[in-house]
């Protein structure tokens, strides 16, 4: 399967470079007055309308979304070895065992649980933290929408300055032709910019806060369960029930609040 979307995308991506430069130069392609008429112009716009720690958490969720999968299987193992952990009278090596999670957000309602409070405290604060990652997810989605705006808006600027200066410098009818093709990349710019960069990024991150959002639930319903002192086969068995296709689709999938209230229901 993954051969068979790798070729899927190898041909897209030569289908769609061969098709931009056949029959077009190298200089016209490369207008680097156009790209910076789109990019600068787009940078000043974000900067006027978004702080600068916006931009820089943006970037950050970013660069998260690529790195290695949410593993729903590690959540879960991580959740019955804890199970097992706390089944044990042993406070310190437990404490131990909890340093050395890597999941933040399990660390922390494990160590309300060590703390001993009770099921709606540790519940409230964890679907608080949840509420702002997912917060901080749409105000990079939206910070990406609004460069996906920008792009094509500035292609068509870039445009109209390049046309500008155009007509005020041509000698001849025959100098028209070239000259108008160049002033047509910055809007060729501010297209590509936009749909298969931008919009395509934003859709990973939205796909990424679906899937954190599901886990962060798993890790509730699981911390839940162990303060119930459930046994960790049955803790397993009924996380097993989150299930989605190939590590992408939450199914079924609902908001990830009402899920975490359903399991105390």
């Amino acid at each position: 399967m993954n051969i068979v979307l790798g070729c899927a995308a190898a041909f897209g991506f030569f289908a769609f470079v061969l098709t931009i430069f056949r029959d077009i130069s190298f200089s016209m392609i490369f207008n680097i007055d156009a790209f910076l008429i789109v990019v600068g112009g787009t940078t000043l716009a974000v900067f006027v309308g978004f702080p600068y720690k916006r931009v820089k958490d943006t970037v950050s969720d970013i660069s998260d979304a690529f790195k290695d999968s949410i593993n729903r299987e590690q959540v879960i193992n991580s959740i019955v070895d804890m199970a097992r952990v706390f089944r044990k009278p042993d406070i310190r090596n437990t404490e131990k065992r909890i340093e050395e999670l890597q999941d933040p957000f399990m660390k922390r309602g494990l160590n309300l649980l060590l703390n001993r409070h009770d099921d709606e405290m540790i519940q409230n604060v964890l679907e608080r933290e949840i509420m702002i990652r997912m917060i901080n997810y749409n105000f990079s989605q939206n910070l990406l929408k609004t460069i996906a705006r920008l792009t094509p808006s500035f292609g068509l600027a870039g445009t109209v300055i390049s046309l500008i200066r155009m007509f005020n410098n041509f000698q001849t009818m025959e100098e028209i032709a070239p000259l108008m093709g160049l002033a047509l990349m910055s809007t060729l710019y501010g297209v590509i910019i936009s749909n298969l960069i931008v919009l395509p990024l934003g859709a990973k991150l939205k796909e990424r806060a679906i899937m954190q959002e599901t886990l962060m639930n798993i890790t509730i319903e699981g911390i839940l369960a162990i303060k119930n002192r459930e046994h960790p086969l049955k803790i397993e068995e009924r996380l097993a029930g989150y299930q989605w296709n190939d590590d992408i689709n939450a199914a079924p999938f609902e908001s990830g609040l009402a899920l975490a209230r359903g399991s105390n229901a």
